[in-house]
């Protein structure tokens, strides 16, 4: 086993999907038999040649999940599909609408996470993985950041979330806080929403969505997999996932058949925003999604 091949496929695909979302809850590597058992229950099996892995990023209070992604990587067809789930998804707890992002809030948050999930999608999740905002700076910083063209100038404060984000538009190099503070803006001081950012959550997941596209387009060359040890000490101190290294083994030969740059397919729960008693939720179409997740997924 060559162990470059290996951290090309599981950290360039499965931890830079996962890091670029937006922030994640601290922790480590675990297997499969240390999770609970109401868990495990929840994990489906993989079939041969295709998983689904859900990624989930949490606010600084790490009771909210920022960003909600669904990756699913497929050998048969050399595809790697991402639907991203509006954070602020109108779902039903105990009889209560709430916004899907605050079930990590919960005492069952990863359950509660995975049941609502495949409840909205009806697909299975095989593997989930989090990862928090010190975890995205300092693996971004180990790639050595990105080149990228910051559409719109945003500048935004907000000390309760330890968040100061001043950009400029235009062509430029982002180190990891850069990085992160791009992904994380959702408006400027002055309240004005930049282009599709006017769209709410939609168009927060659209600026995401390309980011992550552009950081796997520059990130998959031999000199970023020789600094695979850096990263893999990053991984196990900021990463909480059901996904091993024996399952990384596992997985090389079909990622590796995969074009990380050009086979990504990246979706939105279809859906719009509506305001309810007050406050505003992300209605998802059940009939929508149920025709793209056949279509696109296969499920």
């Amino acid at each position: 086993m060559n162990i470059k091949k290996f951290f090309r496929s599981l950290i360039l695909t499965v931890l830079i999907l996962a890091v670029v979302a937006g922030g994640f809850t601290v922790g480590n590597f675990i297997t499969t038999g240390n999770l609970p058992d109401s868990l495990s229950a929840l994990l489906d099996a993989p079939p041969e040649g295709k998983m689904n892995i859900l990624l989930m990023g949490l606010d600084e209070g790490k009771t909210r999940a920022d960003t909600i992604m669904l990756a699913s990587i497929n050998s048969d067809d050399k595809t790697v599909k991402i639907l991203s789930i509006p954070r602020d998804t109108r779902v039903k707890v105990g009889g209560h609408s709430i916004k899907i992002n605050s079930t990590m809030g919960y005492k069952r948050r990863e359950e509660l996470m995975i049941e609502k999930i495949k409840e909205i999608t009806g697909m299975p999740i095989h593997y989930y993985a989090e990862v928090d905002f010190a975890g995205f700076i300092e693996i971004m910083d180990i790639l050595g950041g990105v080149d990228y063209n910051v559409p719109y100038d945003m500048d935004y404060d907000d000390p309760v979330q330890n968040l100061s984000i001043h950009l400029k538009a235009g062509m430029q190099h982002l180190d990891g806080k850069e990085c992160h503070d791009y992904v994380r803006f959702r408006q400027n001081n002055d309240g004005s929403l930049p282009g599709n950012y006017a769209l709410g959550d939609p168009g927060r997941i659209e600026a995401q969505q390309a980011f992550l596209k552009e950081i796997i387009r520059q990130k998959m060359s031999f000199k970023y997999i020789i600094r695979a040890p850096q990263l893999a000490k990053s991984i196990f101190k900021y990463v909480t996932t059901n996904f091993t290294i024996s399952d990384g083994l596992k997985y090389v030969k079909m990622l590796k058949n995969i074009d990380m740059e050009n086979d990504i397919k990246t979706f939105v729960l279809p859906g719009g925003s509506k305001t309810i008693y007050g406050a505003s939720y992300y209605i998802y179409d059940a009939k929508k999604t149920e025709e793209l997740v056949k279509t696109e997924f296969g499920y």
